[in-house]
């Protein structure tokens, strides 16, 4: 009887690649299981379908902005104007004090100048433009409308009267918030009164393994709090990291490409044994007293070290009940890398200063340094022995006095002593030029958040007493526990080290090479003995099977559930991974290295697509190929027409081969740039300089202040500006939505206040209290006409409240970017139709 049409799919799909892997060599296998839910899930299918459906109706949505457009209000427009006049003249207090901060520390880092603490640094935490700053940045975070929970009774029991009102009106998520609130919090804190809420603690899935993470989600004013610590401690501590060079994970303008950078820069060159260190349990074993007291280390101000005591004394609610752990950092603060940062601060003192001690100490103890290996000295003398035999036996052939049977046995022994020559020679490149055992001992130490190598050149028990010092360090002193089964020891020549989501090699005795010396060419190695990256391949391939991209032997397959979408959508998503993927890798690995992780995903792309159409990958070529006469960029492209106001526009969707991913990454992130960094740091101590991001201006840069003013008075006002719906220029609440970029336009139908922000792009407005609570909230907001809300003697406010940046400093336009920006591209025009520039 024949089973096979009762079996599934799937089952079908794994049994075919058990029977390919039987047929082939052992090779790379994925360890991740694949779970469909989870991978439907990474995909964000929601957003891509959203953006097709509202590029299709983009002339509609046009005609929508119009529609709901409301009339000028001369309020609002001298409310603007007085902002940007004080953006010409003012100035940013908090901004000029933190860069006063920044700057005296970078001089003590340097030592310039003599060690001493900050203080007063509490008053600036709690100034009103230092909170409003913190909420422009917490604001747009991903989990910024996750709620939390409430305080339980016993705290509330003993708060005073303010801290009672001000519990009332504090959010658990920024829906509602008010200017008035930041002042509260200013109030509190000075006083030494604010109340830290309770925090639910929710277990989110880790990437790349089956284990799950904690995340704990503390109140919207917490995380408000808790940002104007953080900018105020990364003045303090961010020099001091800077000039260690050393930490590289969650730092302002710093990245993963900054520790590969250093992992193979010339710091590197001659180390092969590599100690691949974790910290078990990272944030939850950070003892409290310990983090306090380093703190002080460089603070003089208790009453910020009384707020920063009662913020680590935090509570969480979660399946179990409510619980107040007695270690640990919340996992889900906005400072809670920077305060992790600050602890593991010592680490890298640690073996800056106690390892690197221990290491010269192990040095004093070589009797002979740089002595001659001596059996490389007696092969080469072998050798040169040989060679003048060589010679000899040369010259007697040539002298043409030999008889003829003694010119065959000397043409002979030439042919054997070349041979010994050869192999012999061959021999000594393997061997070290000093002895190994009196040959100094060097370490290089980086660390990227709890992840960290140590590269060295000594043997591995010498590795395994710095593991040992290390360990008891780590546990004796800051609380933590190295993890046994992630901290390895490994010879980089032979095997290789794995950070990041990179492989750390160095090859044994560099690359053989022949190389002229007169008019014979000779065998050799090329110098340097440098650390090299390349990619992950087990971390790739367990991951890509994971996502469904490819079998567990790498072998590519279609995603049935991107086969439902059109094509256009399947290769935009299939470009983003391969976007993804290529400028994570570009500049730190191989050119070649990248190839088949670009091939899986690209056929996995022409099996989805094909699917779709149920037909075979050569049919689609011939129906969507391009380019198919050339190996390197034959590809499928698909065009999409979009007709607005009689005029049809046309763009077209390429799916990415490799050169052209790698010729973009390559521009995107050059290993160049961030060596130069990396050895101005090293050599010259320089500390900042770093180019300012969009919104999140850091003190690392000469022009923070004028930047960060800008920000300032943005914020500012937009809770200056008159209720978005009636126009009460009353006091105004911010109304919070979540992100509505994965809800198509006309899916929000039912939901019309919805559709106003989507138009508008807008997930806060200023609302009053009445229609927060009354129109939003309870409903009766049933369409676009807002003038239908207001008396008839009342006017409607202007749509530049909606988009204050572009007024404060000019940017795009309210109706962003038109459809040619987008890449669209006129295909025909209707009759009589004429462009502006014509007559």
């Amino acid at each position: 009887m024949n089973l096979t049409p009762l079996l599934s799919m799937k089952t079908l799909s794994e049994r075919f690649a058990r029977k390919r892997l039987r047929l082939k060599k052992p090779g790379l296998i994925a360890r991740l299981p694949f779970n469909k839910r989870d991978a439907r899930k990474s995909m964000n299918l929601a957003y891509y379908v959203a953006q097709s459906r509202n590029l299709k109706d983009f002339g509609f949505l046009q005609d929508e902005k119009r529609r709901i457009g409301t009339p000028r209000w001369d309020y609002v427009t001298d409310t603007l104007t007085r902002f940007k006049n004080r953006g010409y003249l003012g100035s940013s207090v908090s901004g000029y004090i933190l860069n006063k901060i920044y700057r005296k520390n970078a001089a003590m880092a340097r030592g310039e100048i003599p060690f001493q603490k900050t203080s007063n640094i509490l008053s600036l935490v709690a100034r009103q433009e230092m909170l409003l700053l913190a909420y422009k940045r917490v604001k747009r975070n991903r989990g910024a409308m996750t709620a939390a929970e409430i305080a339980d009774a016993d705290t509330r029991s003993r708060y005073t009267p303010e801290q009672k009102a001000f519990d009332e009106r504090k959010h658990a998520f920024p829906d509602g918030i008010r200017l008035s609130d930041f002042d509260s919090a200013s109030f509190l804190i000075l006083k030494g009164k604010y109340p830290w809420g309770s925090s639910r603690r929710i277990w989110l899935d880790k990437p790349g393994s089956n284990k799950k993470r904690p995340i704990t989600i503390p109140p919207f004013m917490d995380r408000v709090v808790q940002e104007a610590i953080k900018m105020v401690l990364t003045a303090i501590w961010e020099p001091y990291f800077e000039v260690m060079n050393r930490s590289f994970g969650f730092r302002p303008n710093k990245s993963t490409g900054d520790a590969i950078t250093a992992l193979t820069s010339l710091r590197s060159q001659g180390l092969y044994m590599a100690i691949e260190g974790d910290i078990q349990g990272a944030y939850d074993n950070v003892p409290k007293k310990k983090m306090i007291s380093q703190l002080s280390q460089k603070i003089d101000d208790k009453k910020f070290i009384s707020l920063m005591t009662r913020r680590l004394n935090y509570d969480y609610v979660d399946e179990s009940g409510r619980q107040r752990p007695c270690v640990g950092l919340p996992q889900g603060g906005t400072d809670s890398p920077l305060l992790w940062n600050i602890h593991l601060h010592d680490f890298d003192l640690f073996v800056h200063n106690q390892l690197q001690s221990e290491v010269e100490r192990i040095n004093d103890r070589i009797p002979s340094k740089g002595v001659r290996y001596k059996p490389r000295q007696r092969a080469v003398s072998k050798i040169n022995y040989l060679e003048k035999e060589l010679d000899r036996t040369r010259e007697r052939i040539k002298s043409g006095t030999v008889p003829l049977p003694e010119i065959r046995v000397l043409r002979e022994r030439r042919f054997d002593l070349m041979g010994k020559i050869r192999s012999r020679r061959k021999k000594v490149l393997e061997m070290p030029y000093f002895d190994p055992n009196s040959r100094n001992i060097r370490i290089f130490f980086v660390r990227y958040a709890d992840d960290w190598v140590l590269l060295s050149n000594a043997n591995r028990q010498i590795c395994e007493k710095f593991k040992s010092l290390i360990k008891d360090f780590l546990f004796n002193e800051l609380g933590a526990v190295l993890s046994v089964e992630k901290t390895v020891i490994t010879d980089i020549r032979y095997g290789c080290a794995h950070f990041l989501g990179f492989e750390l090699r160095r090859h044994k005795r560099g690359r053989l090479m022949y190389m002229k010396k007169g008019n014979r060419r000779m065998l050799t190695r090329s110098p340097g003995l440098l650390v090299y990256a390349s990619p992950d391949r087990q971390r790739l391939i367990s991951r890509m099977h994971s996502k469904g991209f490819c079998e567990l032997d790498g072998f590519p397959k279609a995603v049935p559930w991107l086969s439902n979408l059109e094509t256009f959508i399947i290769i935009e998503r299939y470009n983003a991974s391969i976007r993804g993927l290529v400028q994570y890798y570009a500049g730190f690995v191989g050119k070649s290295d990248l190839y088949r992780w670009v091939y899986i995903l690209r056929f996995s792309c022409l099996k989805t697509v094909a699917r779709k159409y149920s037909s075979t990958i050569s049919k689609i070529y011939k129906r969507f190929g391009t380019s198919l006469s050339s190996s390197t960029y034959k590809t499928i492209s698909v065009k999409v027409n979009v007709t607005v106001n009689g005029v049809t526009y046309e763009k077209e969707w390429k799916l990415l081969t490799f050169e052209e991913a790698y010729a973009a990454s390559v521009k995107l992130r050059l290993k160049n740039t961030l060596s130069d960094r990396f050895w101005k740091i090293e050599n010259e101590k320089q500390v900042g300089g770093y180019p300012l991001k969009k919104d999140a201006p850091c003190v690392t840069h000469e022009n923070f202040l004028d930047y960060i003013h800008w920000v300032s008075l943005r914020t500012q006002a937009a809770f200056a500006m008159p209720c978005c719906i009636c126009g009460h220029p009353g006091p105004v609440e911010m109304h919070h939505i979540r992100h509505i970029r994965k809800t198509a336009y006309r899916d929000l139908e039912k939901r019309t206040f919805l559709q106003v922000m989507a138009l508008r792009n807008r997930k806060q407005i200023p609302i009053c209290k009445n229609c927060h609570i009354n129109v939003i909230h309870g409903g009766r907001y049933t369409g676009p006409c807002l003038g239908k809300l207001i008396r008839i003697d009342e006017k409607l406010i202007d749509n530049r409240i909606l988009h204050v940046e572009s007024y404060v400093k000019p940017g795009k336009e309210y109706f962003g970017k038109d459809i040619e920006e987008k890449g669209f591209r006129v295909k025909n025009l209707p009759r009589n139709f004429k462009l502006d520039f014509e007559d």
